[in-house]
Protein backbone atom coordinates (compact mmCIF):
# COMPACT_ATOMS: atom_id res chain seq x y z
CA UNK A 1 0.00 0.00 0.00
CA UNK A 2 2.66 2.65 1.19
CA UNK A 3 4.47 2.20 -2.70
CA UNK A 4 1.16 2.74 -4.18
CA UNK A 5 0.83 5.80 -2.53
CA UNK A 6 4.17 6.96 -3.06
CA UNK A 7 3.89 6.26 -6.57
CA UNK A 8 -0.07 8.00 -6.71
CA UNK A 9 1.84 11.41 -4.86
CA UNK A 10 4.53 10.98 -7.73
CA UNK A 11 2.61 11.35 -10.79
CA UNK A 12 0.02 13.84 -9.86
CA UNK A 13 3.61 15.69 -8.83
CA UNK A 14 4.71 15.27 -11.90
CA UNK A 15 1.29 16.25 -13.95
CA UNK A 16 1.16 18.85 -12.38
CA UNK A 17 5.02 19.75 -14.42
CA UNK A 18 6.72 21.02 -10.95
CA UNK A 19 8.49 17.32 -10.03
CA UNK A 20 8.87 16.90 -14.12
CA UNK A 21 10.24 20.62 -13.77
CA UNK A 22 12.63 19.70 -10.81
CA UNK A 23 13.95 16.39 -12.58
CA UNK A 24 15.61 17.81 -16.12
CA UNK A 25 19.24 18.74 -15.67
CA UNK A 26 20.82 20.82 -17.92
CA UNK A 27 23.06 18.36 -20.09
CA UNK A 28 21.90 14.63 -18.79
CA UNK A 29 19.75 12.49 -21.35
CA UNK A 30 18.10 10.96 -18.77
CA UNK A 31 19.48 11.86 -14.82
CA UNK A 32 20.11 10.27 -11.91
CA UNK A 33 16.80 11.41 -10.56
CA UNK A 34 14.60 9.93 -13.48
CA UNK A 35 16.68 6.62 -12.99
CA UNK A 36 16.06 6.51 -9.48
CA UNK A 37 12.02 7.15 -9.64
CA UNK A 38 11.10 5.70 -13.53
CA UNK A 39 13.77 2.50 -13.90
CA UNK A 40 12.58 -0.63 -11.62
CA UNK A 41 13.48 -3.77 -12.40
CA UNK A 42 9.94 -4.80 -13.27
CA UNK A 43 9.72 -1.93 -15.84
CA UNK A 44 13.09 -2.88 -17.45
CA UNK A 45 12.13 -6.46 -17.98
CA UNK A 46 8.03 -5.76 -18.90
CA UNK A 47 8.22 -6.97 -22.65
CA UNK A 48 7.23 -4.21 -25.56
CA UNK A 49 4.04 -3.76 -26.64
CA UNK A 50 2.69 -6.31 -29.97
CA UNK A 51 2.36 -4.38 -33.10
CA UNK A 52 1.47 -5.44 -36.54
CA UNK A 53 4.23 -5.53 -38.91
CA UNK A 54 2.36 -4.34 -42.05
CA UNK A 55 3.49 -0.81 -44.23
CA UNK A 56 5.04 0.45 -41.49
CA UNK A 57 8.53 2.53 -41.25
CA UNK A 58 11.52 1.20 -39.47
CA UNK A 59 13.39 2.18 -36.68
CA UNK A 60 17.14 1.05 -37.08
CA UNK A 61 19.76 1.18 -34.05
CA UNK A 62 23.06 0.92 -35.11
CA UNK A 63 24.49 2.26 -31.93
CA UNK A 64 25.40 1.05 -28.88
CA UNK A 65 25.92 -2.16 -31.21
CA UNK A 66 24.15 -4.72 -29.71
CA UNK A 67 25.73 -7.03 -27.35
CA UNK A 68 24.33 -10.01 -25.64
CA UNK A 69 24.38 -8.23 -21.94
CA UNK A 70 23.71 -5.00 -23.59
CA UNK A 71 26.22 -3.33 -20.99
CA UNK A 72 27.84 0.00 -22.43
CA UNK A 73 29.94 2.33 -20.59
CA UNK A 74 28.66 6.26 -20.03
CA UNK A 75 29.37 8.41 -22.37
CA UNK A 76 28.57 6.82 -25.45
CA UNK A 77 26.80 7.27 -28.63
CA UNK A 78 23.72 6.71 -30.00
CA UNK A 79 23.06 6.51 -33.63
CA UNK A 80 19.54 5.77 -35.01
CA UNK A 81 18.38 5.57 -39.06
CA UNK A 82 14.79 5.66 -40.06
CA UNK A 83 13.60 3.56 -42.86
CA UNK A 84 10.50 4.86 -44.69
CA UNK A 85 8.01 2.15 -46.21
CA UNK A 86 8.30 2.84 -49.99
CA UNK A 87 4.83 5.27 -50.16
CA UNK A 88 5.56 7.80 -47.29
CA UNK A 89 8.35 9.37 -46.16
CA UNK A 90 8.98 9.90 -42.52
CA UNK A 91 7.93 12.85 -40.76
CA UNK A 92 11.11 13.84 -38.18
CA UNK A 93 8.61 16.53 -36.13
CA UNK A 94 6.96 13.26 -35.14
CA UNK A 95 10.12 11.67 -33.43
CA UNK A 96 9.53 10.64 -29.76
CA UNK A 97 11.68 9.51 -26.93
CA UNK A 98 9.80 7.73 -24.26
CA UNK A 99 11.86 6.69 -20.79
CA UNK A 100 11.44 3.68 -18.27
CA UNK A 101 8.08 2.08 -17.47
CA UNK A 102 6.10 4.94 -17.27
CA UNK A 103 7.78 6.70 -20.75
CA UNK A 104 8.42 9.98 -19.67
CA UNK A 105 8.66 12.01 -22.85
CA UNK A 106 12.50 12.96 -23.05
CA UNK A 107 12.37 14.32 -26.66
CA UNK A 108 13.55 17.80 -26.22
CA UNK A 109 16.53 16.32 -24.19
CA UNK A 110 17.82 14.99 -27.54
CA UNK A 111 17.12 17.74 -30.09
CA UNK A 112 18.42 20.17 -27.91
CA UNK A 113 22.06 18.47 -28.33
CA UNK A 114 20.54 16.75 -32.23
CA UNK A 115 19.40 17.76 -35.10
CA UNK A 116 16.46 14.74 -36.34
CA UNK A 117 16.17 13.87 -40.16
CA UNK A 118 13.94 12.31 -41.99
CA UNK A 119 17.21 9.70 -42.38
CA UNK A 120 17.71 9.39 -38.69
CA UNK A 121 19.96 10.78 -35.91
CA UNK A 122 23.35 10.28 -34.38
CA UNK A 123 23.99 11.61 -30.42
CA UNK A 124 27.35 11.52 -29.55
CA UNK A 125 28.15 11.66 -25.87
CA UNK A 126 24.81 10.78 -23.90
CA UNK A 127 25.42 11.22 -20.83
CA UNK A 128 23.25 8.28 -18.60
CA UNK A 129 23.65 7.20 -15.17
CA UNK A 130 24.55 3.99 -13.86
CA UNK A 131 22.06 1.06 -13.74
CA UNK A 132 19.37 -0.51 -16.32
CA UNK A 133 17.72 1.75 -19.13
CA UNK A 134 14.67 1.38 -21.12
CA UNK A 135 13.47 4.08 -23.76
CA UNK A 136 11.40 3.94 -27.07
CA UNK A 137 11.57 5.59 -30.01
CA UNK A 138 8.91 6.39 -31.91
CA UNK A 139 8.23 8.67 -35.37
CA UNK A 140 5.53 8.72 -38.27
CA UNK A 141 5.32 8.46 -41.87
CA UNK A 142 3.37 10.81 -44.18
CA UNK A 143 0.87 8.57 -43.81
CA UNK A 144 0.57 9.22 -39.78
CA UNK A 145 2.14 5.03 -39.33
CA UNK A 146 3.71 4.54 -36.38
CA UNK A 147 7.57 3.09 -35.91
CA UNK A 148 8.22 2.13 -32.41
CA UNK A 149 11.45 0.77 -31.23
CA UNK A 150 12.76 -0.01 -28.06
CA UNK A 151 16.41 0.27 -26.80
CA UNK A 152 17.27 -1.23 -23.22
CA UNK A 153 20.82 -1.20 -21.76
CA UNK A 154 22.73 -1.46 -18.47
CA UNK A 155 25.23 1.43 -18.12
CA UNK A 156 28.34 0.21 -16.00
Amino acid sequence: MKKYLSTLVILVAWQTGAYAQSMVKADWLISPQDAQVFKGEEGFNEPPALQARALMPIIEIIKPVPASDMKVKAPFSIDVLFKPHIDAAIDPSTFRVLYGALRVDITSRITKFVKVTAAGFSLDNAQIPIGKHRMVMQVQDEKQRVAERELKFEVE
